[in-house]
């Protein structure tokens, strides 16, 4: 069945007629919850447990962040005194290892006005230097050996040249005028050498 009705006017026509319009019915308006005054304080006093809470975590995290830095400092400063007394004990043991050979040394100097035994007095001399040889070994110090090796600029300081004959000592060091030393295998002072030049033959001179 339409919606329109057929209506005879007096007229004996018929005109349709439009029945009344049904309206949509409207959405009915959402009804807030109602929340009692006991269930309302009850949930304000949970949020402020829950808050309280959340400011002692943060609290708590707060000082352990302070502890921390405070106890980081802490050992910078414990780690940095404690290379300065390593230091200085590195020092006392090395004063205390040298001072036999001064002993020696001053024995030495004293016998040097009493005799004139020279070949005892080399004996002392050589016996002070192994003495002293001894004790930087035991630093971890040694000597560059550089006579006859080829001249290496990391371990060697050239400070003249010298014609040789055979180019066998070509680029090598002839003579030592200051001995190098190794301290645990890095150079604590390089040598000072003379290094070999080969000698320009006659004919090519010419």
């Amino acid at each position: 069945m339409t919606p329109q009705a057929v209506s005879e006017d007096v007229s004996g026509t018929t005109t349709p007629s439009r029945l009344p319009s049904i309206d949509t019915p409207s959405e009915a308006p959402a009804v807030a919850a109602e929340v009692s005054p006991s269930e309302a304080e009850r949930l304000i006093a949970d949020l402020r447990l829950e808050l309280a809470a959340q400011a002692e975590v943060a609290r708590e995290a707060k000082d352990h962040a302070l502890r921390t830095l405070a106890d980081f400092d802490n050992y910078k400063k414990r780690a940095q005194k404690e290379q300065v007394e390593q230091i200085k004990l590195a020092n006392e043991r090395l004063i205390k290892e040298w001072l036999p050979v001064l002993d020696n040394l001053e024995r030495a100097m004293v016998h040097v006005g009493e005799t004139r035994d020279f070949d005892k007095m080399s004996e002392g001399v050589a016996l002070i230097h192994k003495q002293q040889m001894a004790i930087l070994s035991r630093f971890g110090v040694r000597p560059i050996e550089s006579l006859g090796e080829p001249f290496d600029p990391l371990w060697h300081q050239s400070i003249s040249q010298v014609e040789v004959d055979t180019p066998e000592q070509e680029d090598r060091v002839i003579t030592e005028a200051q001995r190098g030393y190794l301290l645990h295998e890095r150079v604590l002072r390089p040598a000072l050498v003379v290094i070999g030049r080969l000698k320009k033959s006659e004919d090519s001179a010419v």
